[in-house]
């Protein structure tokens, strides 16, 4: 019980030690956290990596690139592959060959990775090497057009790479062009998916917004609300009802974030329009089940639904540089933006 409790006692230094940028304090921490049985409610994997960030943000690179080792170390992952993340840190510190190299031995790995091609793009287009940008951004675009676009990402690679290109004194080409037309097709509620997954439509995951139908000429154009527990609420809600524990029990609340991501692409992908994910607090939330008499295992949808009407769920999705919506902290191109298009319950949205 002595080393649970230090566990527990050092995992809250470590966020102490993080917030307050006393990062070598918190390195320290992390490798002490190694030997203990009990983590408390830290994973390793994602402290590395946020430790690495915050190397990174002080323009500590190399002090970066070790703590994000160590959370490959631990079974950190994702889309891009994480060493991407090194591959940034080495071209923010002035390394660029060493940074090209990792690029391309990953895209000869996954080169349908499309997060990949949006990675190194606007991290070049970030150091003002938009020559290179055009070139990454340019193939990230073709392949998301050839593969339909799942991620919903062609309109974003064109932003930057048209910053790009502005930035090199070019006119926009006939990629670009292209690009304008796909988007506009994408978009239009007209397009009809080629097949609707109807368990993907559960109660407790979203909700369709009032007024929201069918648009004319019969294309399926829905706005959603999805419920969501946030940490801390997460466990409680585990803890309390057994639907819950069935599926989430073993999914630590980083992993739940990235699934609920993927599964909000999913859905955009099929025409599904999602407007916001709605907080759950548990104990408001049976408070509202009580005085409704709403079954609380049934109810979540449609108490979502009301949270995004009274302005009081968190709009989706945020700026690829903005808070990540997930409450993480962490910039959402660095947490659950890369995670994968699929069903929630399919458990392929891996952590970045």
């Amino acid at each position: 019980m002595a080393t649970a409790r230090c566990g527990i006692r050092t995992s809250v230094s470590f966020e102490i030690a993080l917030k307050q940028g006393r990062l070598e304090e918190a390195r320290s921490i992390l490798d002490d956290l190694e030997r203990e049985p009990d983590t408390g409610d830290l994973w390793l994997p994602e402290c590395y990596a946020d430790l690495a960030s915050a190397f990174d943000r002080r323009g500590q690179h190399d002090d970066a690139i070790a703590s994000m080792n160590s959370a490959i170390e631990h079974g950190w992952g994702g889309r891009p592959d994480p060493r991407s993340d090194i591959a940034e840190f080495h071209l923010r510190a002035g390394r660029r060959d060493e940074a090209a190299s990792i690029w391309a031995n990953l895209r000869t790995e996954d080169p349908e990775d499309v997060w990949l091609y949006n990675a190194a793009g606007l991290s070049y287009s970030e150091v003002g090497d938009h020559e290179l940008a055009v070139v990454w951004l340019g193939e990230g675009i073709e392949l998301a057009m050839r593969t339909q676009d799942p991620e919903g990402i062609v309109a974003q690679l064109s932003g930057v790479r048209r910053a790009s290109l502005a930035a090199l004194g070019r006119d926009l080409d006939e990629l670009e062009r292209q690009a304008d037309e796909f988007v506009a097709q994408w978009q239009d509620p007209r397009r009809q998916p080629d097949s609707w997954a109807e368990e993907s439509r559960t109660a407790d995951e979203w909700h369709a917004e009032p007024g929201a139908g069918e648009e004319p000429g019969g294309g399926r154009e829905v706005a959603v609300a999805m419920a969501w527990f946030p940490a801390g609420e997460y466990q409680t809600a585990i803890g309390r009802w057994d639907s819950l524990a069935e599926d989430w029990a073993e999914v630590p609340h980083a992993d739940y974030c990235r699934r609920m991501e993927g599964q909000i692409k999913w859905l955009r992908a099929h025409r599904i329009q999602i407007r916001a994910v709605s907080p759950i607090v548990v104990d408001e939330f049976v408070k509202w089940c009580e005085d409704l008499d709403e079954d609380p295992e049934e109810a979540r949808a449609r108490y979502a639904a009301e949270r995004y009407e009274l302005g009081e769920a968190i709009a989706w999705p945020p700026g690829r540089n903005d808070p990540c919506w997930c409450g993480s902290g962490r910039k959402y191109k660095k947490c659950c933006g890369p995670a994968q298009a699929a069903p929630m319950h399919a458990g392929t949205a891996s952590p970045s």
